[in-house]
């Protein structure tokens, strides 16, 4: 059944609620700018779309998720923890984005905790500054590996996001330009943004910020319409089972584990989908898997990135 019509779950997906709306309306707003101004304003990285951090917090210092293709595991220090939720999913984004788009492993993030909030389209309010410098500090001080394997043979790449920091989160000099808080990024995690940036709108990653599943569909959805095009296929047909895998490492193993999973990743896709509505009839739902028919490209690339983005047709 496609998500356009005939979808059991669109009476519960489409509940209007002050969230929905403001979704609703800020999608709106996006596909007005990008007729006015198209293209990317926002860039991540492949092996980010194919395993994403834990949504809520996982309270280990260890955590994997992935397919049986690719994996992603975060070690961090056991009293930091991992990165989790939708913090630092912005934050990689935006640091991916200002390393595409100054080609510098240097990237500034501001004078002061408001300063950086205000580069990531967040309010500078008491929700936010605390979490920011928790999750910035979990981020920096992680270990990220990304294990692919395909036709036998295993890739192992291990990395940190940044190979220096400075913050300064207490600005109390006139002097304030001197303090700039900053990272130079791994040398390593700056290549593997640079060498093949998936391009997203970093205005539908931050209104869809309150539940990391949606921002991690859209991206995922993004960047698999893509590689379908680039693969000339007619339709794509991905297991349930492997999205469960790739998206929902929080859910039980039992079946009713497996229906919830469902019912909220339909529900997710459903609002990544006000910000892709292109793929909304190219995205049908049936009992063991969905099914992927090409869609126009959120964001055609350029000729130069067309390039670099390389098709990995066999990941989910």
């Amino acid at each position: 059944m496609s998500l356009a019509k005939n979808n059991a779950l669109d009476e519960i997906s489409w509940e209007l609620n002050p969230r929905l709306l403001r979704m609703m309306n800020d999608a709106t707003r996006m596909e007005a700018a990008q007729r006015t101004k198209p293209g990317p304003t926002a860039f991540t990285t492949r092996f980010l779309v194919q395993a994403t951090f834990p949504h809520s917090d996982p309270g280990i210092h260890y955590f994997e998720r992935g397919t049986e293709w690719l994996k992603l595991s975060i070690s961090a220090p056991p009293h930091i923890g991992v990165p989790y939720g939708s913090l630092p999913r912005l934050l990689l984004v935006w640091i991916c984005t200002e390393a595409v788009k100054t080609q510098s492993p240097v990237i500034g993030l501001g004078k002061s905790q408001s300063a950086f909030l205000k580069k990531l389209g967040l309010h500078n309010d008491g929700r936010y500054i605390g979490k920011l410098k928790e999750q910035t500090l979990r981020l920096v001080r992680s270990m990220i590996s990304v294990t692919g394997s395909n036709s036998g043979a295993i890739t192992i790449e291990n990395m940190m996001v940044a190979k220096k920091a400075f913050f300064f989160w207490d600005v109390r000099t006139l002097d304030c330009e001197k303090w700039e808080s900053s990272l130079t990024l791994n040398t390593d995690f700056f290549e593997a943004i640079v060498s093949a940036p998936v391009p997203l709108k970093m205005e539908a990653l931050q209104s869809l910020r309150h539940s990391p599943l949606a921002m991690d569909i859209y991206a995922w959805l993004v960047y698999r319409m893509y590689t379908l095009r680039k693969s000339k296929r007619t339709e794509m047909k991905i297991p349930i089972s492997s999205l469960r895998r790739q998206f929902g490492a929080n859910y039980a193993t039992d079946k009713q584990g497996a229906r919830d999973f469902k019912k909220t990743f339909i529900r997710r896709l459903d609002e990544a989908l006000l910000f892709y509505p292109e793929a909304r009839h190219h995205v049908e739902i049936y009992r063991e898997y969905i099914k992927l028919t090409p869609a126009q490209l959120h964001i055609p690339p350029d000729k130069k990135q067309s390039k670099r983005i390389r098709s990995l047709d066999h990941c989910v």
